[in-house]
């Protein structure tokens, strides 16, 4: 590892003159953000997140289309774009999947009082990254002036306009949206960025360990290192849409279009290693999406009321003060066992429910039911004594009498059936697809994925990290 380094935080902020935790810059004319283009990024097949993103067997839902604390994430990524300004859209699709369920989704933007475009299908074959695909459709488009590139995995807790003066001001061909996280958090699992102290970028390091972490920063003592924060890359970029076509032609660029030429891995470090501006950025956060753990933790953030965004668009709480959602459609609804309302029950304290939980419309909720910093959607039935703890339960699905449900998903229209002398547990980061039913007292735990429409009997011993993609592998655990 080699370079400059972005040096600590406070002394980055006293350098720049930004208060700690980023730029804070106010910009008199709120309309200039209205001018930011959106080039949303949907072109991923969603293979590490699996089985969130299969529809059925064989059948892939987009990324973009997976739900999130109640909506389609694409809706989520949309409306908080637009409430920081931005009104045009340019959607990067890649076959069916990606660009259809998106514009059922979201259409050409009329709801959300906005214009969105779609990639020409024609396009699809040519593609070699997101780069090179973004290159093609700004010169489609003819499009001009300052745009946004985001993926459609994620969500960003940011202010577009103190993000669009560091741009400006730097006068940065590329900034990139930037995530301050410590170094163990870091370790083998994300690339990091070194900057100068104006927060230009000089190097990328890819994935570094801690020995290299911590013989690169030449840092002595365990306190002083775990506080150190890198940078990391959160997938949005601003770009100068005229200077980067400018460059489209370039043969270097040109070559590595014939191959791959994707943002991360390919376009960046090649202007960075070429001496053209590419700035980095703070923002207070970023949400990845795409891999079961990562969705989860990002919920949970969520909930807790760490993404200003994200609250916003949730609406009033039941509980403010212990981040509680509650649609009055469940608090209304009465269990079958008690003949009791949630807002009796609630008020009885017959059910815990918090602290960071949303429960959707019409959903069930029996007597002796804990659930906390997990979200439901709408028409779910947790019956008698079963605990759901830092999980995601989609539509439709129904959690049986004493089940435990930890760190886990479950999909639409799932069943876990259970009884409390014959637990069905789901632990530490299992994923269940739509429409799968697990029977009494089967244990899964340890980033288990089971596929859409599949039967998990009574007996099974699934090993951790297991993918049951149909019944040769449920017989084969048996």
């Amino acid at each position: 590892m080699s370079g400059a380094v972005p040096a600590p935080a406070a002394a980055r902020a006293a350098a720049s003159g930004f208060p700690l935790g980023g730029p804070h810059r106010i910009i008199d004319h709120m309309s200039v953000a209205s001018d930011v283009l959106g080039i949303g990024l949907a072109g991923g097949q969603g293979v590490r997140a699996r089985p969130l993103t299969l529809k059925a067997p064989g059948y892939l839902r987009s990324k973009a289309a997976m739900s999130f604390l109640g909506r389609r994430l694409i809706r989520w990524v949309v409306q908080e774009l637009s409430a920081e300004g931005m009104k045009q859209y340019f959607i990067i699709a890649h076959g069916k999947e990606n660009r259809y369920q998106i514009k059922v989704m979201i259409g050409y933007g009329e709801e959300f009082g906005v214009d969105i475009h779609y990639s020409p299908v024609k396009y699809d074959a040519l593609s070699t990254g997101s780069a090179d695909s973004t290159l093609r459709m700004l010169e489609h488009w003819d499009l001009s002036g300052t745009a946004l590139v985001f993926p459609t995995d994620s969500i960003v807790d940011f202010e577009l306009e103190p993000m669009l003066a560091a741009h400006q001001e730097a006068h940065a061909l590329v900034t990139i949206a930037a995530m301050e996280r410590a170094p163990d958090e870091v370790a083998e699992k994300y690339g990091v960025m070194l900057t100068d102290p104006e927060w230009r970028v000089v190097e990328f390091v890819e994935k570094p360990t801690l020995a290299e972490i911590r013989e690169h920063f030449r840092l002595r003592g365990a306190g002083e290192f775990e506080q150190l924060p890198l940078l990391t890359n959160a997938g949005f970029y601003l770009i100068d849409v005229d200077r980067l076509r400018d460059l489209a032609d370039h043969p270097s660029i040109a070559e590595l279009r014939r191959t791959r030429l994707d943002f991360g891995k390919d376009l960046l470090p090649w202007l960075v290693g070429h001496g053209y501006p590419v700035a980095a950025h703070p923002v207070r956060r970023i949400g990845d999406l795409g891999n079961p753990r990562d969705f989860i933790e990002t919920m949970v953030e969520a909930l807790r009321g760490n993404f200003q965004s994200v609250v916003r668009l949730l609406g009033p709480p039941y509980d403010p003060d212990r981040n509680v959602w509650i649609a009055p459609e469940s608090l209304a609804m009465r269990d079958s066992l008690s003949g009791k309302t949630l807002a009796e029950k609630l008020e009885e304290g017959l059910v815990t429910i918090g602290p960071a939980v949303r429960i959707g419309r019409y959903c069930e909720i029996a007597p002796g039911v804990v659930i906390t910093e997990s979200n439901l959607d709408d028409d779910v039935d947790v019956r008698t004594g079963a605990r759901i703890e830092r999980s995601q339960v989609r539509d439709g699905a129904i959690i049986g009498p004493g089940a435990i449900v930890r760190d886990s998903i479950v999909g639409s229209m799932s069943e876990l059936r259970s009884d409390p002398a014959n637990p069905t547990v789901l632990e530490d980061h299992v994923a269940l697809g739509d429409e799968v039913v697990v029977y009494r007292g089967v244990r899964l735990s340890g980033e288990v994925s089971v596929y859409p429409r599949l039967k998990i009997p009574t007996g099974i011993r699934v090993p951790a990290n297991t993918e049951i993609t149909g019944p040769a592998d449920v017989l084969r655990y048996l």
